[in-house]
């Protein structure tokens, strides 16, 4: 698979020969991104195989074992594009269950599920913006605090995914939870996305989701805690070059967490395969950090 180093190189080289496409509010960079990230933060890599197949639109959240730091050291949630078979929340429900897959998990960094094996989806009611969502009992025997915890946010951030669900209420074979798991943690009412935010990285793009269309233009959703509310992002082809990377973007808080939600356009000849990565520029040494990279399906502009 395709390292950093090698993207990181593909920027390099698209300063010398590629222009890169602008956002809708902002002119197209003409500086050059030169230095690779650590080597502790390895983004997974996009595969090169062109197909006119469309990528799956439902989407599960994972973890993702990337580097953190001492305060935040992973492993994240990550948005991940399925085939469910069905759009309705026991599709999504169901298919987050069967946990992450051979290649999912091979990946550089691995993804993985925190969701016990065995879990079992016994019913979902959605009323007044809450789903209340009732698993069997191996649901809470994951095993440690962070797993348990990491169990309780994918499924939280599956179901709020849908529009008519805002928070989560959990059962135990059909019995309602205060406690959850040998490690006593407390679910003091429905839970909801903030209450998982320790498990966010601190750039966290929700759309698109990892093996998902970026769309063209594309457009980017997300939450992120950046310096002086400014981060990076780059778009890659099937070949790891750089197509498209706007001189900064911006999220909605110039401290702590904001949203963010920004266009940007690039050009590719056919539908294929190719990487979506943000990152932020340190504020201390300029060094690439917090980067996140996604494979995703880029088409030509309509």
């Amino acid at each position: 698979m395709r390292r950093w180093m090698i993207v990181a190189l593909a920027i390099a080289l698209a300063g010398c020969g590629t222009t890169a496409a602008t956002t809708t509010t902002t002119e197209p960079a003409q500086t050059t991104v030169t230095q690779a990230p650590p080597s502790t933060a390895e983004p997974t890599s996009a595969s090169t195989t062109t197909t006119t197949e469309p990528p799956p639109e439902q989407v599960v959240y994972l973890m993702v074992n990337e580097v953190g730091n001492d305060f935040r050291p992973g492993p994240f949630l990550v948005p991940v594009a399925r085939d469910t078979g069905t759009d309705d929340l026991v599709g999504a429900l169901t298919t987050l269950l069967s946990g992450a897959t051979e290649e999912e998990m091979q990946m550089t960094p691995a993804m993985s599920s925190a969701i016990p094996d065995g879990t079992k989806l016994l019913g979902v009611d959605v009323a007044g913006g809450v789903a209340t969502i009732d698993f069997s009992k191996t649901f809470e025997e994951s095993g440690g605090s962070f797993a348990a915890i990491a169990s309780l946010a994918q499924v939280v951030y599956t179901a709020t995914r849908f529009d008519d669900v805002d928070c989560v209420r959990f059962e135990l074979d059909g019995a309602p939870i205060t406690t959850f798991s040998a490690e006593g943690i407390e679910l003091n009412g429905p839970q909801c996305r903030d209450d998982y935010m320790d498990l966010v990285p601190m750039i966290f793009v929700d759309e698109p989701a990892y093996g998902g269309e970026l769309g063209n233009p594309a457009q980017l959703t997300g939450v992120a805690a950046v310096f002086e509310a400014t981060f990076q992002a780059a778009i890659t082809d099937a070949d790891g070059v750089i197509i498209a990377q706007p001189p900064y973007l911006m999220t909605s808080e110039g401290q702590g967490w904001g949203t963010f939600d920004v266009t940007i356009d690039y050009d590719v000849d056919e539908p294929q395969w190719g990487s979506l990565i943000v990152w932020e520029d340190s504020a201390k040494d300029g060094s690439q950090i917090n980067i996140r990279e996604y494979r995703v399906w880029l088409t030509p502009a309509p």
